[in-house]
């Protein structure tokens, strides 16, 4: 009984597979969905070395995250490209081919102010005739650093060595590649302060055919982690150097009532914890981290650092808890 009603759910998932599927020879498939799920796996571990990468090169918290991909030909993208875009051109050997970085022209004007020191910005458009030379430098700059994390994050698949890439402000300047050309398009979405872009990889499908049967499930559970250089790691030293902290010092603490916080009135005096022999506390960033005595300095107040705090000492929630303040050590004032 259950073998009859089976065959006919059969027959018909069948009949229903048997269906004819529309095909474009002009277009035709050349990544299955196994390719895009590991060309997927692969750029977010990009996403990942490209958010570190253009952070480091701006002083600011850059946010990238994948979007869609699409399976294309190249006269089809380059007939939706915007007037004013930023195209960086390069060659990943072995890979035989170019492969095309889009960036979207507001993402680049700021990456490109934010790196000559200023606000992250967007810039008057670049074009073939105002483009600076210092602007065309930093945009190669960015170009040969997003090369290079795309290699590392291709690395678990073949080991790739970029070349020196090609700025260009126009589809109509790409040399070397067939209208025809099947590409797979991988977006990114980029993050800086509050404003949102995008650039885009420009995957050939000619470029990537011999790696094509690499891309199966070990892809996909891969983990790729790039060791960081002591070059990047020295860079970023001297970035965090620059970094602005916020210092504040406490001349001590008082306990009131409600009742006498709404008798407070001008020229009353309140009596702080702090007694006026020992040191003060210096917070960074919220952090006690030094002790200090006060003084002056021409006409301004100013303190000279005594010592730094150790562990073993109360701490702010501690000195809540107890209701009094820490037990300085003796210090002897010059």
């Amino acid at each position: 009984m259950s073998l009859s009603r089976t065959r006919p759910t059969t027959r018909a998932a069948r009949r229903e597979r048997g269906k004819p599927i529309p095909y474009d020879f002009r277009r035709p498939d050349k990544f299955s969905k196994d390719h895009i799920r590991s060309i997927q796996s692969i750029h977010e571990a990009f996403d990942r070395f490209a958010s570190n990468y253009l952070s480091a090169q701006v002083r600011s918290a850059v946010h990238c995250e994948l979007g869609p991909i699409e399976q294309t030909t190249l006269g089809d993208y380059l007939d939706r490209l915007p007037s004013q875009v930023v195209l960086c051109i390069a060659e990943l050997e072995p890979l035989v081919g170019r492969i095309v970085l889009e960036i979207d022209f507001a993402t680049a004007s700021r990456l490109v102010d934010r790196m000559l020191g200023g606000a992250g910005e967007e810039r008057p458009p670049f074009t073939a005739t105002t483009i600076t030379e210092i602007e065309l430098l930093l945009l190669r700059e960015l170009g040969n650093g997003l090369f290079g994390e795309l290699a590392a994050a291709w690395e678990q698949v073949i080991r790739l060595q970029p070349q020196p890439c090609e700025v260009v402000l126009s589809g109509q300047q790409i040399q070397g590649m067939m209208p025809s050309e099947i590409v797979l398009l991988v977006q990114h979405q980029v993050r800086l302060f509050e404003s949102e872009g995008t650039f885009t990889v420009v995957l050939p499908a000619s470029t990537l055919e011999p790696v094509l049967p690499r891309l199966n499930a070990r892809v996909l559970f891969a983990n790729p982690r790039r060791a960081t250089s002591p070059q990047v790691i020295a860079d970023l030293m001297a970035q965090l150097e620059e970094v602005s902290l916020q210092l504040r010092v406490e001349l001590g603490r008082a306990r009131l009532t409600v009742r006498e916080l709404l008798a407070l009135e001008p020229g009353d005096v309140l009596v702080l914890d702090q007694d006026v022999s020992f040191p003060l506390a210096v917070y960074v960033e919220n952090e006690p981290c030094f002790y200090a005595f006060p003084g002056q300095r021409g006409r301004s107040l100013a303190i000279r650092i005594a010592g730094t705090l150790t562990e073993d000492w109360p701490r702010d929630e501690e000195l809540d808890q107890e209701g009094g303040t820490a037990l300085w050590p003796t210090v002897t004032t010059p």
